[in-house]
């Protein structure tokens, strides 16, 4: 770096030299206001040479992404379990593009600003409209996936409308708050689970008469042939957004993260997202159901 602004000085003073050489030639003959105009331009171009050039979108050693509590990687001493939602997957693959491990912070919505603002995290993942929260300083960019939430419930079963649901045990994951909220205002009996198989498994041997996900993640699990059993549904509602919040404040970083979430926003890839969680929650539901049975 020391010997790149040396460099730079060297060129800066040779241009000065040569300006003023040629100053002098022509100073008997030119008028007071071209020297004038001389000077302020070798003084310009002399400034211009010492700026160095705008270093690369920096690369994270770790990528800091903030998620709601209840959307954190699931822990189990026992086995592991698919989340919920898309917000781990969708930012280890973010972290992929960009070069970096990302670490998960669990953030209540009324601290995405603060966090995004000082530095705690370098974005929030998370669904409209608890997105408003952090709206002042920040960029939304649309992630490209967008769903209401359905219901997985026994192909006989006689329920059509949500309000069907009234009196009914309804299996909820804890990171669905939106299936939650559904599920309180249709008047339900509400069992909060841990992992979506854990919540389809209960439609399965009838503990739950339904249980509540995404519709996008429930059409490509109703598209097995062991769920067709299972696959009556309600109309999706309240549907929402997952949206990637970062600070605008940093502009390089910012443009790398647009750049990132640009290329794992195509519709493709979420439609490849959204097969595997239905492979995985299918396997899972199934060893949690014969589990019992193996000993």
């Amino acid at each position: 770096m020391h010997l790149r602004i040396a460099q730079l000085v060297r060129v800066a003073a040779g241009a000065a030299i040569a300006a003023v050489q040629a100053i002098r030639r022509s100073v008997q003959r030119a008028p007071v206001w071209l020297l004038a105009l001389v000077c302020a331009a070798v003084t310009t171009a002399a400034a211009w040479a010492l700026v160095l050039p705008e270093p690369p979108p920096a690369r994270w050693p770790q990528l800091r992404i903030g998620v709601l509590a209840s959307a954190m990687p699931l822990q189990s001493s026992t086995r592991a379990y698919t989340e919920e939602g898309h917000e781990i997957v969708l930012a280890r693959a973010l972290g992929e593009r960009l070069g970096a491990a990302p670490q998960f912070v669990p953030l209540a919505p009324e601290a995405f600003a603060g966090a995004l603002a000082t530095g705690q995290v370098d974005a929030v993942l998370v669904r409209e409209p608890l997105a408003g929260a952090a709206r002042a300083g920040t960029e939304a960019l649309r992630t490209g996936y967008r769903s209401g939430t359905a219901a997985a419930m026994r192909a006989d079963q006689p329920l059509r409308r949500w309000e069907d649901l009234r009196g009914k045990t309804v299996c909820v994951s804890r990171a669905h708050q939106g299936a939650q909220t559904l599920a309180r205002r249709a008047g339900a009996r509400l069992q909060l689970v841990d992992a979506p198989a854990q919540a389809l498994v209960q439609v399965r041997t009838g503990a739950c008469d339904a249980a509540l996900h995404d519709e996008a993640q429930l059409q490509a699990l109703f598209l097995r042939r062991e769920w067709r059993k299972f696959s009556a549904t309600l109309p999706a509602a309240a549907p929402a957004e997952l949206l990637l919040l970062a600070p605008t404040a940093r502009p390089q970083a910012l443009q790398a993260l647009q750049q990132a979430v640009a290329a794992e926003g195509r519709a493709p890839a979420w439609q490849e997202r959204n097969t595997r969680w239905a492979a995985n929650v299918a396997y899972e539901a199934y060893f949690d159901q014969i589990g019992p049975d193996c000993h």
